[in-house]
């Protein structure tokens, strides 16, 4: 329960950034937000399929048209009043379900009224004109200003002959591109309808986005003069249509830019269209029922929240760099399904708000992630510190369980050496004379493992061995057997200790030792002759009433008795060869006329030398016990 309920609080800590990041996205909308949902509208538009065109025909009066259909001058183009006249009888007789020129009819056009054009309107019916608004700005006498809308309207007789007048103006986004058909809420207080409303009897209430026509399937485009000639060959692609008549091939005087690659003929492609063919493409849009809509505002929050939690769930708490990666994953992870949703859920979300939202909360936990890994980091710098002083201080204290210094025994060259795998050691050695007439001890361990809990358990063996060496008498084998009790006893199971303890006799030179599963040690005579000693019992700790014998060996001149701990022959190359016994013996052997410092420190040299390693892997341990060429006996 404690663990649900803390798994809960740290979520909670999480998503509570949420709370103030995604207002203030929204606040920042207007201004990088929105540009962003634009770039991102006009690329997922471009990859949404278009059906079929089945609703609206473009009657373009193309260049072909404008040089042998009309006299000159050609523009204005509604003073072609006879061929326009024709035009519609056509179009009426191939069976147009409706007529829209898309032409200004404007009064100053006619010298008199144009009743014959008027009169064919009456007869063909259902014929429908534009009309544009324009915005005056009116000063009064105080310098006071307003702004006005001013309906430019058709010819007044062609206006009653024909079905009516309406706006053809459609708004624009701030780049200048039509995106949607939006409600103009003073369109209404003049009594006035959009165009493609009126045709598909749409009630636009809220912004609905257009569908328009790609390269591959464009809107299907006559050409006027054909339809002057009365090409009978166009009649089925009209019949049942609304026909559109107006300028095509004229970017410069008619032209207008839309979110997707379009095919303005002779292969020319640009992003815009004509104004006939935007017009043509809003109505269909509208009569198939504005298939593609925007996301309303709570849809928008809530897909927005869902991506933002995503992103939160995917950033690692630690890891500045990890935690960038997955910002940059989730977010276009988000893109490319909100992209997905344009082209074929038929919902538009604003991905340029969805990468604000993302953005700010991945942000955020980067900023969080920076912090939060410096502070640990500076948290384990103190911790690493604080263990690394204190293993400093366990070095010390185990450097004084070893022998200050060696020894100087008359007639004999003794030599000892620890280096630790890590900064504290389970090898031990130690080297006690005695004094005159006494012998000199010699002892070496391995506990089993590394580090700190393999110190501790030597610091034990080095105090319970001292406890008896300087007690009268010392007894090599009492003192063995106490020292398997107590490491049996004061350590956990499967914890050993693998133990040479030696007693020296500096005038006979015999070695009485016991050997408690340790490494046999190496005995080098003068000549090169080189023997293992194998005679032992179990390591202490191993079973706790061994019964450990006293083993005797007597030292000539020249002799080299050489202990070590098997961080020496277990250390491996990078081949994972062993150092082995063997090749361990063949280095003391040739190295048997060096002191016995020498001789340590040849082996040391043969050992990185084959692993290749300053640091090795185990502690390692020496003990070297030479015996003088010419002794005062």
């Amino acid at each position: 329960m404690n663990s649900s309920r803390r798994t809960w609080a740290g979520w909670a800590r999480r998503l509570i950034p949420l709370l103030y990041l995604i207002p203030l996205a929204y606040v920042l909308r207007p201004v990088l937000w929105d540009p962003l949902s634009d770039r991102f509208f006009n690329f997922f538009h471009s990859q949404r399929p278009v059906a079929p065109w089945t609703e609206v025909v473009v009657v373009g009066i193309d260049r072909a048209t404008r040089d042998d259909a009309f006299e000159r001058p050609v523009f204005p183009l509604s003073r072609h009043t006879v061929e326009h006249a024709q035009v519609a009888r056509t179009l009426d007789r191939a069976g147009a379900r409706a007529i829209v020129f898309d032409l200004a009819f404007n009064p100053d056009l006619f010298a008199e009224a144009p009743g014959e054009l008027a009169q064919v309107f009456e007869e063909v019916g259902n014929v429908h004109l534009v009309m544009s608004l324009r915005e005056e700005r009116l000063v009064t006498g105080e310098g006071d200003a307003s702004i006005r809308l001013r309906a430019t309207l058709p010819d007044s007789v062609l206006v009653a002959a024909a079905e009516g007048a309406y706006i053809a103006d459609v708004l624009t986004d701030a780049d200048g591109i039509i995106r949607r058909l939006e409600a103009d809420p003073r369109l209404g207080r003049l009594g006035l309808k959009t165009l493609p409303a009126k045709l598909a009897d749409f009630d636009l209430v809220e912004p609905i986005p257009i569908e328009f026509p790609t390269v591959e399937r464009r809107i299907p485009t006559v050409s006027y003069r054909a339809v002057l000639e009365g090409d009978e060959s166009l009649f089925p692609l009209i019949d049942g249509r609304i026909a559109f008549i107006g300028l095509v091939e004229d970017p410069s005087t008619d032209f207008v830019s839309v979110p997707r690659r379009q095919l303005l003929g002779h292969g020319v492609e640009a992003s815009g269209l004509p104004g006939v063919v935007v017009l043509a493409s809003i109505t269909e849009t509208l009569l198939r029922g504005a298939p593609i809509r925007d996301a309303g505002w709570l849809a928008t929050l809530l897909w927005n929240v869902l991506w933002c939690v995503a992103c939160i769930a995917a950033i690692p708490k630690k890891y500045p760099t990890r935690a960038a990666l997955a910002v940059i994953g989730v977010i276009a992870v988000s893109l490319i399904a909100t992209g997905v949703v344009h082209a074929h859920a038929d919902y538009i979300f604003p991905a340029g708000l969805l990468f604000g939202c993302v953005f700010l909360t991945g942000a955020h936990a980067i900023i969080r992630s920076y912090v939060d890994t410096a502070k640990d980091l500076h948290l384990e710098e103190v911790e690493n510190e604080r263990v690394q002083k204190e293993m400093r201080l366990a070095r010390e204290a185990q450097e004084r369980f070893l022998p200050d210094e060696i020894p100087t025994v008359p007639g004999a060259d003794l030599w000892g050496i620890n280096v630790s795998s890590l900064a504290v050691s389970g090898d031990y050695f130690d080297a006690i004379d005695l004094g005159d007439g006494r012998p000199l001890i010699i002892c070496i361990a391995d506990v089993s493992g590394k580090g700190l809990p393999a110190s501790l358990v030597m610091s034990n063996v080095q105090a319970g061995l001292h406890c008896h060496v300087f007690t009268e008498p010392f007894d090599i084998k009492a003192t063995s057997d106490h020292l398997n009790k107590l490491v049996y006893q004061n350590t956990d199971a499967g914890k050993f200790v693998t133990f040479f303890l030696g007693e020296y006799d500096k005038e006979t030179h015999l070695l009485r030792f016991v050997r408690a599963g340790h490494d046999a040690p190496i005995l080098v005579s003068v000549d090169g002759t080189v023997r293992m000693i194998e005679d032992g019992d179990f390591m202490l700790g191993f079973v706790p009433e061994t019964d450990y014998t006293v083993h005797g060996l007597r030292l000539s001149h020249g002799d080299v008795f050489f202990l070590y701990t098997d961080g020496v022959t277990e250390a491996r190359n990078p081949a994972d060869e062993e150092f082995e016994p063997e090749r361990l013996c063949v280095v003391v052997a040739e190295n048997r006329d060096k002191t016995a410092q020498g001789i340590g420190e040849a082996v040391l040299a043969a050992v990185r030398g084959f692993s290749q390693l300053e640091q090795q892997a185990d502690d390692v341990t020496l003990v070297i016990l030479k015996i003088g060429e010419s002794p005062d006996d």
